[in-house]
């Protein structure tokens, strides 16, 4: 082993040049996939950052089998946590909105109001104070408490290590800092606080319907299953089902690994891209197989005398082993080193969450891969040219300038070589083709509305400066007033949402109220809307009225606008104005059809959806500010008036629509580019293979083309003739690449839209790509064939 390393040194040290380019290119394809594992390690495969999470679930309502309603009822969680035997600890969390005042500017917060057991859950310890008294989540215990992030704490509390005990103010009220959470505890949201949900006092909480929702997370005991907890929670549910409103009585109770709840939506992506660099690598080591099969050519007559001189075809087969092995393990450190340079880049770019972030790295796993990645790379593209090399004829290599066979053998396995690394490049160039033209699908897909000049942000009315409902109304229409004073300013209006808005929403069943038995058979999206909501974002008026400031009363008769998506549904070619609809336990008229409006993503069809008044809900405010001048010049002067109504009211998320809108995108955008990345990186590889092999071909037949020179070939006729090698060789890898690409394409299908996966246009265009690429790859060694002296060429042989 010694002497083959020593040796493999030696042969290395005379080719600096070719150890140099295998060097660089097994570092590119080693490096782009050691970079994609790190995410897949920090995301997939490592457990989440809890004692035993393993035993972590969430605990859905299942409305069919496979069918899991991540948010239940607050009813339903209280249900659960007086059934359950199998589940060591069970907690819902509710997401919440608070202003902080105090402390600087006025700022917006997101937190979740929890259940006492929610940190129990998770095996968290507040790292100051402690954690939440079951009395304070019950009806008689002191609810104005509060658990703070460490984030918080640092950021906006100024890291004061005598927080706890103190008083702060959200939303006008004082609550006691009890206790302050380790850096990142909640890794998965972005709660800045935790308040006492107390559910089982309130009737809106303990409602079995949608009125309260929270996400419910359980900790199973040590041997359970989830399909045993599951078993038992569903029995329970079914004791008390007359509890439960008609169209979930027959719903069932659903567990989920933690994990795969806050990944799973990840994983299709980072196991294409793992799919994607793995091709690159593969590509490098058929490349680099070309270079040691011309190389091997080469060394023909050493390894004849090897041969005559008693080594056996193990002990060559090992020794040229042995300088793969060599190579790869150069290509793996120097991957290592690429692969580490590209992580961070990589993270930031895909906007993986920080805390995920934190954890992905070059740790144990990462080496090992690194290594094993090496080692296969090596034996890879080292054994089919080790094999070959000994083969060769000894008696003929060792009359000098006889020809065998082997040569013949070499072109024809980097022939076979080259049309693989073009099948592999197909695939990626298809992957990005269908990518690219499913985000060009996705951007000129039609919104509903008009993003330009567009500004929105959030709001929260707290209940210390507007109690009641209809305080909360009278409070936004003077914000809208005056934010309609401000210079440059066409239309104001709110909602509880607004278009791609990161995905929030809410919806609930909605039937025609003259076919009751259609009553728990369809949902409905919906939003309260006030103000010029439907103008300013250029929703058109189908039929009948918009909504008026009149429809906003509790008094007033319930009304509300269906958009043409319900409509259609509801009442086809009827005439949907003055008919009534049985929503959220009431009857309501419809007075207006507006335009269908894509409310989360553009690839997104819209959804059946109804506005009604702001009197109706409250609570999620989210403002418009249509402008005739460019937002960024005039979100300052918003931000003044709204201080004018409201000095503690903070404007959260402010942001332009087009932002939001493009915000949707941002997926796709990522894997257009990551995957458009590594098939680039494929084409100049296939490129270099293609210029490789022909290069090695040429020189290999040039008392061929010496011949037909003398016969009276001229150059055009050789050029053709080396195109001709380059370009069947292409098509023959065009051809299994689209093949391959038919099963390939089911891998990516759920990222597509608006496109098949085997879209013709895409794979003509690939086509004639990997052509032009043959034909520039093979035009150097095309002229180096032409300009053969024959007389030259014939003395040379």
């Amino acid at each position: 082993m010694i002497a083959n390393l020593k040796f493999a040194f030696r042969q290395i040290a005379k080719s600096p040049g070719f150890a140099i380019v295998t060097v660089l290119t097994l570092a590119i394809g080693i490096g782009a996939n050691t970079a994609i594992f790190s995410i897949v390690n920090a995301v997939l495969l490592e457990p989440l950052p809890y004692p035993h999470s393993d035993r972590l679930v969430q605990v859905c309502e299942m409305p069919a089998p496979g069918n899991y309603n991540t948010l239940a009822s607050g009813g339903a969680f209280a249900d659960w946590q007086d059934a359950s035997t199998q589940l060591e600890s069970i907690a819902a969390a509710h997401g919440s909105q608070r202003n902080l005042t105090g402390y600087g500017e006025p700022v917006r917060l997101q937190g979740l109001e929890v259940s006492a057991d929610y940190l129990h859950v998770f095996g968290i310890t507040p790292a100051l104070g402690r954690d939440f008294t079951k009395r304070e989540d019950s009806a008689s215990g002191d609810h104005d408490v509060v658990i703070v992030s460490h984030e918080l704490w640092q950021s906006r509390l100024g890291g004061d290590a005598a927080i706890v005990g103190k008083l702060i103010r959200l939303d006008g009220r004082s609550l006691l800092v009890i206790g302050v959470l380790p850096p990142h505890a909640l890794f998965a949201n972005d709660a800045g606080f935790l308040t006492p949900s107390v559910i089982r006092p309130s009737e809106h909480h303990m409602s079995r319907d949608y009125n309260y929702v929270v996400s419910v997370v359980g900790r199973l005991k040590p041997g359970v299953t989830a399909a045993q907890a599951a078993e038992e929670l569903t029995l329970a549910k079914r004791a008390v089902r007359s509890l439960y409103p008609a169209f979930k009585q027959k719903w069932t109770v659903g567990l989920v690994s933690l994990h795969e709840e806050i990944f799973g939506d990840m994983r299709p992506y980072i196991l294409t891209l793992f799919g994607a660099v793995s091709v690159v690598l593969l590509i490098a080591c058929a490349n680099v197989a070309n270079l040691l099969l011309a190389r091997a050519t080469v060394r023909q007559p050493e390894i004849a005398v090897r041969v005559a001189l008693g080594a056996t075809s193990r002990r060559i087969v090992s020794q040229l082993l042995t300088e793969s092995l060599v190579l790869a393990l150069a290509g793996g450190i120097a991957g290592l080193v690429v692969g580490e340079l590209a992580i961070r880049p990589l993270v930031t770019f895909a906007g993986i969450s920080s805390t995920v972030g934190g954890s992905i790295g070059i740790n144990a796993r990462i080496l090992a891969f690194n290594l094993i990645a090496s080692v296969a790379t090596g034996v890879i593209f080292g054994l089919v040219p080790a094999l070959s090399a000994t083969k060769v004829d000894v008696s003929a290599r060792l009359k000098e300038g006889a020809r065998g066979s082997t040569a013949g053998s070499h072109r024809r396995m980097q022939a076979l070589l080259l049309i693989s690394e073009t099948a592999l490049t197909v695939l990626l160039l298809l992957c990005a083709g269908l990518l690219l033209r499913s985000f060009v699908k996705a951007m000129n897909a039609d919104p509903g509305f008009k993003a330009d000049n567009v500004l929105v942000f959030n709001i929260s009315v707290p209940d210390s400066k507007a109690p009641s409902t209809a305080e909360k109304i009278r409070f936004c229409q003077i914000l809208m007033d005056r934010l309609k004073q401000v210079p440059g300013v066409m239309e104001v209006g709110m909602g509880s949402s607004v278009p791609m808005n990161g995905g929030n929403g809410l919806g609930d069943l909605i039937s025609r109220e003259d076919r009751p038995e259609t009553r728990n058979d369809s949902a409905a999206a919906f939003d309260s809307v006030a103000g010029d909501y439907f103008q300013g974002l250029r929703i058109p008026l189908l039929s009948g009225r918009f909504l008026t400031q009149q429809d906003d009363s509790e008094k007033a008769p319930k009304v509300l606008l269906v958009n043409d998506t319900l409509a259609r549904k509801f009442f086809g070619n009827e005439n949907p104005i003055g008919q009534q609809l049985h929503f959220k336990g009431d009857v309501w008229q419809i007075v207006g059809v507006v335009g269908s409006v894509r409310q989360f993503a553009l690839e997104y069809a819209p959804l059946p959806e109804v506005y009604f008044a702001q009197t109706y809900f409250p609570w999620v405010v989210c403002v418009m500010v249509h402008t005739k001048i460019p937002v960024p010049t005039l979100s300052n002067d918003v931000r003044l008036a709204a201080r004018d109504v409201d000095p503690d009211l903070p404007l959260a998320n402010m942001r332009t629509l087009e932002t939001a809108v493009d915000a949707t995108l941002q997926t796709r955008r990522i894997m257009l580019a990551l995957i458009g990345i590594f098939a680039v990186t494929a084409l100049m590889l296939a490129c270099i293979g293609i210029y490789g092999v022909i290069s090695y071909s040429v020189a290999q037949r040039t008392r061929e083309m010496g011949i037909r020179m003398a016969l009276g070939a001229d150059a055009g006729s050789v050029i053709a003739l080396v195109l001709r090698q380059g370009i069947r060789l292409v098509l023959i890898g065009v051809g299994l690449g689209v093949a391959a690409s038919l099963g390939a394409g089911i891998l990516i299908a759920n990222q597509l839209y608006g496109v098949s996966r085997t879209d013709p246009a895409v794979m003509a265009g690939v086509a004639l790509i990997l052509i032009v690429a043959a034909v520039l790859a093979s035009w150097l060694p095309a002229r180096r064939a032409s300009r053969v002296d024959p007389s030259v060429a014939l003395r040379s042989e």
